[in-house]
């Protein structure tokens, strides 16, 4: 009888799945903050962020229990997922941010655009971590 033990591919998947949540809470503040709360939130970018963590884990989850063909499909639709969240909260914040750094650049404004900056940047490697794992497998045998 063989054990499966985490591959690298299970690490990048994990991380990938850390991101997309911490996107998601960085957004969730941003969209708390003064400046940024009369944007409101876009559902969109919450659930697609969700939908990518989960996607990510149950690959990890079935990555280690056998391997159904259909698991193949989760990195792709976890990293599309996050691509989708990643443009809808670039599309929603992009002028906002030119305006900040540009006209209404002032030190509250800026605190404010820190969190946006983060969710944008862990969305970013959320991304990239989403398609990184879709490259490898999660388990290997021992």
């Amino acid at each position: 009888m063989t054990k499966k033990k985490f591959s690298a591919g299970a690490v990048v998947a994990c991380i990938a799945a850390i991101l997309a949540v911490v996107g998601l809470v960085a957004y969730l503040v941003n969209t708390g903050t003064s400046y940024y709360a009369k944007m409101g939130v876009d559902t969109t970018v919450v659930v697609c962020l969700i939908v990518s963590a989960v996607l990510s884990a149950v690959r990890l989850f079935y990555g280690q229990t056998g391997k159904p063909v259909w698991t193949d499909l989760l990195p792709v639709c976890a990293a599309v997922f996050a691509m989708i969240a990643l443009m809808y909260l670039l599309n929603a914040r992009i002028s906002n941010l030119a305006a900040v750094f540009t006209f209404e650049n002032n030190a509250a404004n800026m605190a404010d655009t820190t969190s946006c900056i983060v969710a944008i940047a862990a969305c970013v490697l959320a991304v990239i971590m989403s398609v990184a794992s879709a490259f490898s497998d999660t388990a290997k045998e021992a």
